[in-house]
């Protein structure tokens, strides 16, 4: 006989009390796992069988070989940079000018120039044409004024650039001779400009042409502006053909015959004298 049992028939003889307490005892010592948990653990086992086959005993390898592997490629030169476009801000604000006092003497269709002012012949903004050809430089005997006259040009280049970047620059035509007087031909010559305030410009043209201009090619828009960036100025006279399509502040802005394709301003005299 077993000690268990035996164990069991001398609590029978003790007491029920004794035999009932013991048997619980037992029962509990010998408590089941839940069908769940067996579940659980084959199903890990199975996930792992497939692995362990692939893997071939070697887990790393197998990790190893869906890696991507990224190589470096031969370095990048950085771009080079690129030349800064010339702005207005790093061009002289001026080109060269011999400056001096000069004098607008008499009327600008009966007088003369004292101390003239040459405008060089090309300047930021501007270059100078001759009327007698159509091209340029402007002639060294046709591009004197007052100082007033040639700051004011000057001023305008530098207005034009700084608006206009990408658009052709003004042509500047006849101003006056170098003391001023009669400028009559050869083949272009003037009633006016005599006084050193007077100036053609060519109109700006909308294919973007430095050239001259007509009322079928001109750009109505910019030349506009530059009409009305002379008035900002002070010019008491603008003279525009019958064919252009401009306006401007009654007695200042003018329609006259033969200025089709240029505009002639005049600026009044600094000193008052006329």
């Amino acid at each position: 006989m077993t000690n268990g049992r035996r164990r069991r028939r001398e609590a029978l003889h003790c007491c029920p009390a004794c035999a009932a307490s013991l048997g619980t005892r037992r029962r509990s010592g010998h408590r089941h796992r839940p069908p769940f948990a067996w579940l659980g653990l084959l199903a890990l086992v199975a996930a792992l069988v497939p692995v362990a086959a692939m893997d071939g005993g070697g887990g790393d390898r197998a990790v190893a070989a869906t890696a991507v592997v990224i190589e470096d490629g031969p370095p990048v030169p950085p771009p080079a940079p690129e030349e800064p476009r010339p702005t207005p801000s790093s061009r002289p604000a001026r080109p060269p000018v011999e400056w001096r006092e000069s004098l607008a003497l008499g009327g600008p269709n009966g007088g003369s120039l004292q101390n003239g002012v040459r405008l060089p012949s090309e300047g930021v903004g501007y270059y100078t044409y001759n009327p007698a050809t159509q091209s340029p430089p402007g002639g060294t005997d046709r591009t004197w004024g007052t100082a007033a006259l040639v700051r004011n040009l000057t001023d305008l280049g530098v207005w034009w650039e700084a608006n206009h970047p990408e658009q052709p620059r003004l042509g500047i035509g006849d101003l006056s001779r170098p003391h001023g007087g009669s400028f009559t031909g050869p083949v272009v010559g003037h009633s006016s400009h005599q006084n050193g305030l007077d100036v053609d410009i060519r109109l700006p043209r909308a294919d973007g042409v430095e050239g001259a201009a007509t009322p079928a090619n001109y750009d109505r828009e910019l030349t506009q502006q530059v009409v009305d960036r002379l008035i900002a100025q002070g010019a008491s006279l603008v003279l525009i053909g019958p064919s252009l399509d401009l306006h401007g502040p009654s007695g200042v802005v003018v329609r006259w015959p033969a200025h089709d394709d240029h505009l002639h301003v005049r600026f009044p005299d600094p000193d008052g004298a006329n």
